[in-house]
Parts: C-alpha cells; sequence; structure tokens
C-alpha cells in the first residue's frame, strides 16, 4: 500500500465537504395534533434536496417507520417561512388538516387529509406568514402576517384566514405594536391569547400578554374581531418582563412564562384575574430561552391531568425535563 504525503493543508481527502453535508439531515419544528395525539409530525432539513423542508409523521409507537407519511413528497415543496427572516412556526396541524408556508412563494397553504395542497391567504407578492393556530371549529386558522407591500418597515399585524379559501382576504384582529406573535385558542375556541412588543426592544427584553375574547360572524362562524382586549402581563403599569409561550389549559387557565424575577419562570392567571407564580418560590432556572424563531415550545398542557404542564426547564447546567402541578 503506497503512502501519500502532502504539506499540511493541502491534503486532498476523498470526502467532500458536500458529501458529508448531504449525508447528514437534521429535524425539528415537531408538532402533535391535540385532535389525534397517536401521531407526531415534524420537518426535515434533506440538503440531498437542496435542503428542503419535508413534513413527515408517524405513530408515536411506531419504531420501524412502517406508518411514516411523507405529507409533500414533491420537491416544489419546501416548509419554511421568512418572517423576521429567522422563520420558524412554519405549520401546524389541527383535525388531521395541515396548515403550511411554502418557502418558494411564501405563500400559505391548506392539506387536508387525502387532498392536494390549495393555496389560501392573500396571495400577492409581499405577504408572508408565520406562527399559526387553528380555532377549533376548523373553520379559520389565526397567525402573523408580515406584509411587506407598502414603503418603509414591514408590517406585523395578527390576522384571520378562512381554510375555506372564501373572501381571498384576511381579516387584521390586531395591528397595535412593531411585532406580534404566538397566538393560541383557549380549548373552547371562545378565548385567544398572544404576545406583542415594540421597538427596540427584542422579545428576550420586554413583552405583553394579551387575551381576548373571540367575535364570530353569525352567519358563518368565523371570527371577525376580538372583544375585551386586555393587557394580561407586560403592559403599561405593569412589570417590565419578558413573557413567552402563552397557553390555556383544559379548565381554561392562562399559563405563560415570565421573567419578572430574572429567570424565565412559569406564571399563570388565577382565579381572581391575578398572575400567579406556578412554583411554589422563584427558582433560579429558566424554563424557555430567547426566541429567535417562532414556534418554541417548553412548556405544555398535560392531557388528562388538570392543571398539570409538561416543562423542560435550564438548572445548574443541566436541561431537565418535569411535570408541574
Amino acid at each position: 500500500m503506497s503512502v501519500a504525503v502532502a504539506p499540511y493543508g493541502s491534503w486532498e481527502s476523498p470526502l467532500s465537504a458536500e458529501a458529508v453535508a448531504v449525508a447528514s439531515s437534521s429535524v425539528g419544528s415537531v408538532v402533535v395534533d391535540p385532535t389525534d395525539p397517536t401521531r407526531v409530525y415534524w420537518l426535515e432539513s434533506r440538503p440531498s434536496e437542496g435542503g428542503r423542508n419535508v413534513l413527515l409523521s408517524k405513530l408515536v409507537d411506531d419504531y420501524d417507520d412502517s406508518t411514516l407519511v411523507n405529507h409533500l413528497a414533491d420537491s416544489k415543496w419546501n416548509v419554511r417561512t421568512a418572517v423576521h427572516e429567522y422563520g420558524g412556526g412554519a405549520y401546524t396541524v389541527y383535525g388531521k388538516t395541515i396548515v403550511f408556508v411554502n418557502w418558494a412563494d411564501q405563500g400559505l397553504y391548506v392539506l387536508e387529509e387525502n387532498g392536494e395542497p390549495r393555496r389560501i391567504g392573500e396571495k400577492e407578492e409581499g405577504v408572508r406568514y408565520a406562527s399559526f393556530a387553528v380555532h377549533p371549529s376548523g373553520k379559520y386558522v389565526v397567525c402573523v402576517r408580515e406584509d411587506h407591500r407598502g414603503e418603509g418597515e414591514a408590517k406585523n399585524t395578527l390576522v384571520a384566514v378562512r381554510l375555506d379559501g372564501k373572501g381571498g382576504k384576511d381579516t387584521v384582529l390586531f395591528d397595535k405594536s412593531d411585532f406580534v406573535s404566538s397566538p393560541v385558542f383557549g380549548s373552547d375556541g371562545r378565548e385567544i391569547a398572544f404576545i406583542t412588543w415594540n421597538h427596540p426592544d427584542m422579545n428576550w427584553d420586554a413583552t405583553v400578554l394579551w387575551r381576548a375574547n373571540v367575535v364570530e360572524s353569525q352567519d358563518e362562524g368565523v371570527v371577525c374581531a376580538l372583544q375585551a382586549l386586555a393587557e394580561v402581563a407586560g403592559g403599561e403599569g405593569q412589570p417590565r418582563e419578558s413573557i413567552y409561550q402563552p397557553r390555556f389549559d383544559a379548565q381554561g387557565v392562562l399559563h405563560f412564562i415570565g421573567d419578572r424575577t430574572g429567570f424565565w419562570n412559569p406564571y399563570h392567571v388565577d382565579g381572581s384575574g391575578s398572575v400567579a407564580l406556578s412554583l411554589a418560590k422563584p427558582m433560579p432556572a429558566e424554563f424557555a430561552g430567547p426566541e429567535w424563531t417562532f414556534g418554541a415550545s417548553t412548556f405544555q398542557p398535560v392531557t388528562g391531568r388538570a392543571s398539570s404542564m409538561a416543562v423542560t426547564f435550564h438548572l445548574e447546567d443541566t436541561t431537565r425535563l418535569g411535570i408541574l402541578n
């Protein structure tokens, strides 16, 4: 066997950087359909296919991929949003219906079971969508819309989009802040919560948590406005804090993560409407991290367990998984 000798830094390897990159893929953006928790969905980034994000799913107890489904096999589909440029929160699933953004045109699409993707929302160039919450009725989705159609800085609003595609126009629900994120419905669909923030803050500096009642049109049951809109935390006259991940549990209690103590700890809104710590005492632990992208999830209600939350938290250089009662 001959041995090749070459100066430092000039060795020609049989393995190219491209070959190494193409051989690996990454997964993320895990979603579980709340109406069917037996199946888990995720995005897989495939360098071998130009880096596109493929939407896959399988049953949670499938360990040999026998139930694996590629929902968007055609190479023209790439589940990725450009909102805030960093993206994230590019799809959701509810009632086996998938709502997603396609990278090429930043269009919003709906994919029903055994169907083909169908474009919804406003179809003009310069409109981007992210951070989706499908109403329990299955008639519409509420999300962030980033609008680049005008002059100057893009306008971020909270909008409702009909899943049947009728009308062709989004309904603007909230437009009073520079940024908006993380809409979530209560289990009965009558309430919604979301967070906002303004320049010069980033969302890890200070945000405001809002909640409101959903007002629907009487003829078609599609949201047309928000009523009784109120600042829950982080607003005027309240402690300045970074608030993330609003969540309603099955009993209608609103939970969130806030850093008013200097650490992102879990809180909830009690029966009197006051914000209360969800721990026995504040912990020097982080139950969340800076949200550069949409779709972060370190904090979720536990199905079938009243007032219980599944949490991950970072304490003493270790990330841990726990149940918060």
